[in-house]
């Protein structure tokens, strides 16, 4: 019998197959009677497991099979007595079932309070690049004149005047200009030259190796960023040219005032669940599911859950098809239809007085330039009907008037790639360089495919309260000139693609932030 009419056999019942699975219905003495037995076994069932594990399908067939070894251990919560006696075997918490709700004290003070979410900013609905060069044009337009409007209000760059009126400057005068990064090289000695642009002309400004701290500083600035400089000029006929003191970038303020909440209530913030993928990390989600429920932990553990009123998934519902090489080996579901179905029966079972907001990521069936929109209810209609708020990549929005920005994080593949010291394994410095810069992804024509649309959606106008970002699969956190910065790893496990990259991921890590906080800050 053949095993993809086998696996579409079980699809076609709302449930997966998995490849342990496949290799005891395979070793069976006659694979077609089988698979039957199994099917009709399962049909029969009121609530069956979204997951067909080997241990299933051996129980149902009469034959013990070894318990393969689980890909992540972690130490769960400590239940609570009333629910430890309640507790389904190990073989059922494998098949992802979760034990019916039984009349429990669990009364979670978040279900009091109205949800209160504001999308302040988002492409979905927006988009009206033609691709054609006038948009690229007025990207970059739009680009230069925020960015350096925000460098403008730097104390040091007040009196910085237009690269055009350099030729009206003498010989080795200070000079202070806001330009976007036409090209970065090295020169044959060492030296770094970087072309400068705006719309009134251009510049080329050197920063000599001999200056240690500024060439290392010259050597984070990135193609297409908007930065100012302050040298001395030389002119002669040529492009003027600058010999660099400093180098600006527009950076947060150093200090804003973090907008809290009088709300008793939290918000859960994940990503990178990869549903569809083998690696997906089912039975860790669902433990994390069945906290949010009140039926796991101690009664701090409880209260706290009690406290969750939202969950915000920054990208990567699910793993996708042909995202990278070979991913087809690493599927347990290959239709993107059946992967976002699945999201929806796993994500259903989160309690109702949750509302999820979700942000598609690299691997999720929107475009893939950015600005991404929102996931779309054609593609994933089961997921759009739970209490669900789908949001585009990266999105502005505030809960309770606190203001976050929720953006996947492809463009760490190029910062990392262009940056010295920055790896996959430290989610956060590349992070803070977004901040710095002031753009979530500045360099144009790497990995990241961006959308030349008329306003810079991947701007970063104003510093929010939390930065919220995922797609490296690590988890991270840090303040940085207090904004919360956030990156909230992963429930999948270390893939071939992972382990290539020299990646090792931190599943099952959930970060809370909370809106009033049980000490004044």
């Amino acid at each position: 019998m053949d095993e993809h009419a086998v696996v579409r056999k079980f699809m076609d019942i709302d449930v997966q197959l998995t490849k342990d699975a496949l290799e005891v219905l395979r070793g069976h003495g006659n694979m077609e009677v089988a698979v039957d037995r199994v099917l009709s076994t399962l049909m029969e069932k009121e609530t069956k497991p979204f997951v067909i594990t080997s241990n299933i399908v051996a129980e149902i067939l009469g034959k013990g099979v070894q318990k393969p070894k689980q890909l992540v251990s972690i130490k769960p919560l400590p239940p609570t007595p009333e629910v430890e006696n309640k507790q389904k075997s190990e073989v059922e918490a494998k098949t992802g079932r979760l034990p019916e709700l039984t009349h429990t004290k669990f009364k979670p003070i978040a279900a009091e309070y109205e949800s209160r979410v504001n999308v302040l900013k988002d492409i979905t609905g927006q988009s009206y690049s033609a691709g054609e060069l006038k948009d690229f044009v007025g990207l970059f337009n739009n680009r230069y004149e925020r960015l350096s409007r925000i460098l403008q209000n730097r104390i040091e760059l007040q009196d910085a005047i237009p690269i055009g009126s350099l030729s009206k400057i003498g010989e080795r005068e200070t000079v202070k200009v806001i330009g976007l990064v036409s090209d970065k090289r090295e020169s044959s000695i060492g030296n770094m030259m970087i072309n400068l642009e705006d719309p009134t002309g251009k510049a080329t400004a050197f920063v000599f190796k001999r200056k240690g701290e500024l060439f290392q500083k010259a050597a984070e600035v990135v193609p297409d960023e908007v930065i100012g400089v302050i040298g001395s000029l030389r002119g002669g006929d040529r492009t003027p040219r600058i010999f660099v003191n400093d180098i600006i970038w527009p950076d947060l303020p150093v200090k804003h005032d973090p907008r809290r909440a009088d709300d008793p209530v939290c918000a859960a913030l994940i990503s990178d669940l990869h549903v569809g993928s083998e690696m997906f990390l089912e039975d860790l989600f669902l433990k994390f599911v069945k906290w949010l429920r009140g039926e796991a932990g101690d009664g701090g553990h409880q209260k706290l859950a009690g406290r969750v009123k939202y969950i915000v998934l920054a990208g990567d519902v699910v793993d996708g098809i042909g995202v990278y090489p070979q991913q087809d080996e690493e599927l347990l579901i290959e239709d993107i239809f059946k992967q976002y179905e699945m999201a929806a029966k796993i994500l259903g079972q989160v309690p109702e007085h949750i509302t999820v907001i979700i942000a598609p990521g690299n691997h999720d069936a929107v475009r893939p330039s950015e600005p991404q929109p929102a996931i779309s209810k054609d593609m994933a209609g089961e997921l759009c009907d739970l209490n669900t708020i789908m949001i585009g990549n990266p999105a502005w929005f505030s809960l309770h008037g606190v203001n976050f920005i929720a953006y996947h994080g492809r463009s760490f593949d190029d910062l990392i790639a262009t940056m010295p010291g920055l790896n996959r394994q430290d989610p956060i410095p590349p992070m803070i360089k977004l901040l710095q810069k002031r753009h979530l992804a500045p360099i144009y024509g790497g990995r990241t495919a961006i959308s030349p649309e008329q306003h810079d959606y991947l701007i970063i106008d104003d510093p929010p309260d939390v930065f919220h970002c995922g797609h490296v699969h690590v988890n991270g956190y840090i303040r940085y000139r207090d904004v919360s910065v956030v990156n909230s790893g992963t429930f999948q496990g270390k893939t071939h693609y992972m382990q290539q990259l020299g990646v090792d991921p931190t599943p099952g890590i959930v970060q809370l932030w909370i809106f009033k906080p049980i000490r004044p800050r």
